[in-house]
């Protein structure tokens, strides 16, 4: 049998705000105000919503149905906690992902003595990563309205590297890079190089042991950001696990215990946002700032209590205000 033929065509009907708040009542959730409801689902869409709602749901039953005392408001409630968080969030990654951006642009520079170091592809793996960020690089530059662009444009060219003439020194160039961008061209550095160049000498600026470390984590605070800067679900998201993050954390404060394989031992539960929290909060550290997430993210639970309810799908641990890596 196809894969196309165990299809059934989509048939389900439109349904109106309205219609959606009759649903979810039919489903067990209690609706106390059907044209708030309405509101809300109109407002922001009842697939987005729909994300909310999961957490409450019986598990096991078919159809769906959710869990006794379920109120639209708690679901609501949890929607609210999320997108404060991603707020918070957000604005943390944005420093941490400009402090990134600089250090290693100047670290290269420094090393290679080579201002257009993102060009030289001896440094690379050939794994394309390099000639789709220069290949990025170079429809954006020459694109750009900006003044600066256009000013480089008009009275400089590059004598290092005669394919790109036309393209910017590295200073310029890892701006128009999206962090992601940034992220595979970190992680595509040739192993010699990473030797050659004292990467592991650049992480530790930023409070990292090793250099691999760093790739890890940033992979891992890419993927948050773009959670956030697409106003997607982040609360209780599985995220890579950032590597090496034990080191880090306190021994004192026992992780989530999770068995993803029922076959096997419980292990440390690592690829939720409490750990990828704790790697951005020891970069925001190395980058010289001294504000502790911790007492912020307190705040948050206690301004949505209903949070608190879903604090282990998040790998917060029941004691993880004693954690002195977010309030110190």
């Amino acid at each position: 049998m196809s894969v196309l033929s165990a299809r059934v065509p989509y048939n389900k009907p439109y349904m109106s705000a309205a219609e959606l708040c009759d649903k979810l009542v039919g489903q067990g959730i209690t609706v106390a105000d059907r044209d708030f409801a309405a509101r809300v689902l109109k407002r922001c869409s009842y697939y987005r919503f729909k994300a909310y709602l999961l957490p409450f749901s019986e598990s096991s039953s078919h159809p769906r149905r959710y869990q006794a005392g379920t109120t639209f408001e708690q679901c609501y409630a949890l929607y609210q906690f999320d997108e404060a968080l991603r707020n918070l969030v957000f604005d943390v990654v944005g420093k941490v992902e400009v402090g990134i951006r600089s250090g290693f642009e100047e670290w290269m520079t420094k090393q290679t003595k080579n201002r257009f170091w993102y060009l030289d592809s001896a440094l690379f793996k050939e794994n394309g990563e390099q000639v789709k960020t220069v290949s990025r690089v170079r429809d954006m530059f020459k694109d750009s309205k900006e003044q600066f662009a256009e000013h480089y444009r008009s009275k400089y060219y590059n004598d290092y590297c005669p394919f790109f003439r036309d393209l910017p020194p590295g200073w310029v160039a890892i701006e128009l890079m999206t962090f992601g961008n940034v992220s595979k061209l970190m992680r595509s550095l040739q192993s010699d190089q990473v030797n050659a160049l004292k990467m592991n000498r650049f992480a530790k600026t930023l409070n990292v042991e090793k250099y691999q470390t760093l790739c890890a984590w940033v992979d891992a605070i890419h993927q948050v950001r773009n959670h956030c800067a697409h106003h997607s679900r982040l609360f209780n998201r599985n995220l890579p696990a950032p590597t090496a993050i034990k080191r880090i954390l306190s021994p004192d404060v026992a992780l989530v215990r999770t068995r993803p394989d029922p076959t096997k031992r419980e292990e440390d539960q690592l690829n939720r946002l409490y750990t990828v929290l704790a790697a951005v909060q020891q970069l925001y550290n190395g980058l010289g700032y001294d504000a502790p997430l911790g007492p912020t993210l307190a705040e948050l639970f206690e301004r949505y209590p209903v949070a608190k309810r879903f604090m282990p799908s998040m790998g917060f641990p029941t004691d993880w205000e004693n954690e002195p890596l977010f309030f110190r």
